[in-house]
């Protein structure tokens, strides 16, 4: 019960990887506040976590609209009291298809909800954060990041998840010095209703590769959500210590065997991975 006492906030709550992770952080010990958009699945949520025990409360809310979010956080803070978790977790799809071809209108959906709406809701909970001497902020990236099986036809939902992982590692050493940690968490191949909207929209639109391979995920079962839920509840508890800035692997990455310390001085588990500084690279001896 390592956040026992504590408050969490999960945006995109009530379903799929962001359920799993409010009944982690409850499992934990913590207060749990879901956020997504869709009402009645919310309710369901927060009962589930409820008839477990957990204290919970469920808001609608649109992440992309910075009024919506504050009035969030002043409802947390008034029923379970400021926030000192926040799992940045909603996220769309965007728009599926060529570029040439897609609807512009939701390729910036995505980066207005998968971008935009982790910044608006990390900078809503940075004053609680500071007023109580720090916190931890979780952002969940894509299933993978960059390299050669990036998917093609889903640009927006890639280049908002990318940059949802610069915008962690920025964002971090901003907060280091007021003791908040900032991390990003790859859950893997998780099945989940953006699977089944690229299945929806067809090998025409979303690519035979994408589909096929997308076909044979939800066939497989995919990785359980429950893998991201852990990482989450470890980084969100005082076992991750003062990491911070990092994308971290649900599937791949051992944080058992993770030394902490290290892990923050260098650039693995970052973006660039190279552990020199920009621009200048210093050959192996």
């Amino acid at each position: 019960m390592g956040l026992q006492g504590k408050v969490a906030l999960v945006t995109g709550g009530g379903r799929g990887i962001g359920l799993a992770i409010a009944k982690a952080l409850a499992a934990d010990g913590a207060a749990v506040a879901l956020a997504a958009r869709t009402r009645e699945q919310l309710e369901d949520a927060a009962a589930q976590l409820r008839r477990g025990g957990a204290r919970c409360l469920a808001h609608a809310t649109d992440v992309s609209v910075p009024e919506e979010i504050d009035a969030l956080f002043a409802r947390v803070r008034a029923e379970l009291g400021p926030v000192q978790v926040l799992v940045n977790n909603a996220g769309v799809n965007g728009a599926i298809g060529e570029l040439a071809t897609c609807d512009l209108g939701e390729w910036r959906r995505a980066i207005e909800v998968n971008l935009l709406g982790t910044v608006f809701a990390t900078r809503a909970a940075i004053p609680f954060m500071r007023q109580q001497g720090g916190g931890k902020i979780v952002n969940l990236a894509g299933g993978g990041i960059g390299g050669p099986s990036v998917a093609t036809r889903v640009s927006a939902y890639v280049s908002s998840k990318a940059a949802v992982v610069q915008f962690t590692e920025a964002i971090a050493r901003e907060l280091a010095e007021h003791n908040i940690q900032v991390n990003a968490v790859s859950p893997g191949a998780v099945v989940t209703e953006m699977t089944a909207g690229v299945i929806a929209a067809g090998p025409q639109k979303a690519g035979r590769e994408l589909y096929q391979r997308t076909l044979q995920q939800r066939e497989s079962g995919g990785e359980p959500p429950e893998l991201a839920a852990r990482l989450v509840v470890w980084l969100a508890s005082e076992r991750s210590g003062a990491l911070t800035g990092k994308l971290l692997s649900a599937k791949w990455d051992d944080v058992a065997r993770l030394d902490l310390e290290s892990a923050n001085r260098s650039s693995l588990y970052t973006l660039r991975r190279i552990d020199q500084v920009m621009f200048k690279e210093v050959p192996k001896p």
